[in-house]
């Protein structure tokens, strides 16, 4: 792991962003003065910045497969504190494959109702 700065970055590296989002809370005017920031972190595959006006740092959270669609998150970089390589392009890539190996040894146990197991639970005892 290592912190980075996104010209670093390779599309497909697995990464970590910290970065400050709005945020609408109740509380006491103190309480917004003392801490009006909103910590927040997304990881992801990295995919890219984008943006016309204004840009934004891309990272892919999972894909359809059949219709070729990411879903992202796209955050606004000057709302970025900090971001965390976890594993390089070609690390992610071997990690993929190592899963998809293990994938196809792990045998999964078909279960029946016969052999299924049954917990009762009366409303009095989840109080």
């Amino acid at each position: 792991m290592e912190d980075v700065s996104v010209e670093d970055l390779e599309k497909g590296d697995l990464i970590i962003v910290r970065w400050l989002d709005a945020s609408d809370v109740t509380a006491t005017l103190r309480e917004h003065e003392v801490s009006p920031e909103t910590l927040c972190k997304d990881w992801g595959v990295y995919l890219g910045v984008s943006g016309r006006e204004r840009k934004f740092i891309i990272i892919g959270k999972d894909v359809v497969v059949t219709q070729s669609e990411w879903g992202a998150s796209r955050i606004p970089l000057e709302l970025v504190e900090n971001i965390t390589r976890l594993m390089g392009r070609d690390e992610v890539m071997g990690a993929i494959g190592e899963v998809k190996t293990l994938g196809r040894r792990v045998r999964v146990r078909r279960y029946s109702r016969e052999n299924a197991e049954y917990v009762r639970l009366a409303s009095s005892s989840i109080d």
